[in-house]
């Protein structure tokens, strides 16, 4: 993608990153899905980085994990990030999908599991999340990504940026058939 054909939000949210990485918490992003219950879920996961396209991004997780179901019932998600450097939030409504092992996904998984730290790797072979303590079986230990090794990818569908610095703006970006769109709105 030329910087010509990059969304306008895609350039400020990657500004954003910039702008704010000596803070390691802007790494962290909240992650919603609609629970198997019809209730919201939200939790905090890590940003892995864009795709080579740049139309998606990455976020890993265990495969038995509740948020694994809930995305295979209802793949539509929110992600929220605020850089509290540059003050700017920006909510993004995605589709999501599941990579999991076999998938045409394997270069993306593999890559992204080269750059965990070996305690990152450790957590997918521990036992079942979510089970008592104590309970499940730990996975034998691998030096490849295990079957519990889950990457999802997320593709913006709709991006609201809000900036909270002297002078107060929000913008709201749309992809449709044609492309990206924005607008300005109150903040």
């Amino acid at each position: 993608m030329t910087e010509a054909e990059t969304p306008v939000w895609l350039r400020q949210l990657k500004r954003a990153i910039r702008g704010n990485r000596r803070d390691a918490h802007n790494r962290y992003v909240q992650f919603a899905t609609l629970g198997l219950d019809g209730k919201p879920r939200v939790r905090m996961v890590v940003f892995r980085g864009f795709s080579r396209s740049e139309a998606s991004f990455f976020i890993i997780t265990d495969a038995r994990s509740e948020k694994v179901k809930e995305l295979a019932q209802c793949p539509d998600v929110e992600v929220s990030w605020y850089f509290t450097q540059t003050r700017e939030q920006f909510r993004l409504q995605c589709s999501a999908v599941t990579h999991n092992h076999g998938t045409d996904a394997d270069l993306h998984r593999d890559a992204l599991w080269k750059g965990l730290s070996d305690a990152a790797k450790a957590q997918f072979f521990w036992p079942e999340p979510g089970l008592p303590s104590g309970e499940g079986q730990s996975l034998e230990i691998t030096t490849h990504p295990p079957e519990s090794f889950v990457v999802i990818e997320c593709s913006p569908q709709r991006v609201d940026h809000l900036v909270l610095a002297k002078i107060q703006r929000r913008t709201l970006s749309d992809l449709t058939a044609s492309g990206w769109t924005e607008v300005s709105i109150n903040p």
